[in-house]
């Protein structure tokens, strides 16, 4: 087991920034799964292996191109990191959006293996 720093969250954090899919992808395991924020289960909606969370950045970087991640607060232990963002972006229809996030991602050999999100709703 490995225990990580804020330097691989800022690697992490640099191709989602710059909305570069595959700079995304691969960092993260072939077999990954991504629990996104919306969906019809608890979790959200759950996208499993790189094909799939491949599509799903993709269609959440179109769906919001101006979206960026900005790094509050971030926790490590073996295997795992935790990071707390704010997160702003332009919804369709031109609507600004601002909230806080969390992911909780669980990393295998140097690679995000599930990356779990949450946000605060802003009513």
């Amino acid at each position: 087991m490995q225990t990580y720093d804020k330097a691989f969250v800022e690697k992490f954090l640099k191709p989602w920034n710059a909305h570069d899919v595959e700079g995304a992808i691969s960092l993260m395991t072939d077999d990954c799964i991504w629990e996104t924020t919306r969906g019809s289960q608890p979790y959200g909606t759950r996208f499993e292996g790189s094909t799939a969370v491949r599509a799903a950045m993709a269609d959440a970087f179109r769906a919001m191109p101006d979206i960026r991640y900005e790094l509050v607060h971030s926790s490590f232990g073996p295997d795992l990191v935790v990071v707390e963002l704010l997160v702003t972006a332009t919804l369709a229809g031109g609507r600004p959006a601002k909230f806080q996030a969390c992911d909780i991602m669980t990393i295998r050999d140097d690679k995000v293996a599930v990356k779990r999100s949450y946000r605060k709703l802003v009513e």
